[in-house]
């Protein structure tokens, strides 16, 4: 698998690590939930350590730990499953969490504009990707008519910023 991120298709050079032992070798690795809650005391000193939320999963549980997580992996099951960008708001919005935000599942080109405004930056694709379909569908709308966690000024902000030509 590759990881579109910033526009560009990368190699992942993080790993799924299933244990302990495994999450204490060198490299940046991936834990399941249930790992990091039972194990978080010895996990929470390495550099680079990321969390797979379930999307069934309160993100809250991860809150006192966000600072020490450098990424965090959300789950589609399915592509018309889309909890997974409400845990991605939850986490940029009121958690403030600023790692990577990872997609993971079988997401499609359509969704990319969607990941990107609810807050993830980089999403698990196959390598055979169409990469340029990917960036287009970054950029298919130019307006935005409400504020989420990219930014983007909405429409309606921008009207009332515009300046009002007087009629003479």
């Amino acid at each position: 698998m590759a990881l579109l991120k910033n526009g560009k298709l990368l190699q992942d050079r993080w790993e799924t690590a299933e244990t302990v032992e495994e999450a204490l070798k060198p490299g940046a690795k991936f834990v399941s939930l249930d790992l990091w809650l039972a194990e978080r005391g010895l996990l929470r000193g390495l550099g680079a350590i990321g969390v797979i939320l379930p999307n069934d999963a309160d993100p809250g549980v991860l809150v006192d730990d966000l600072d020490r997580i450098a990424a965090i992996s959300l789950s589609f099951p399915a592509f018309t499953d889309g909890r997974a960008f409400s845990q991605a708001r939850i986490l940029r919005d009121r958690y403030g969490f600023g790692g990577e935000l990872r997609a993971n599942g079988p997401v499609i080109a359509d969704q990319y504009s969607f990941l990107l405004r609810c807050g993830f930056d980089a999403v698990v694709v196959s390598a055979d990707i169409h990469l340029e379909t990917w960036l287009g569908a970054a950029q298919r709308f130019r307006s935005v008519y409400q504020p989420a966690a990219d930014d983007r000024v909405p429409a309606y902000r921008l009207r009332h910023a515009a300046p009002v030509a007087l009629a003479s």
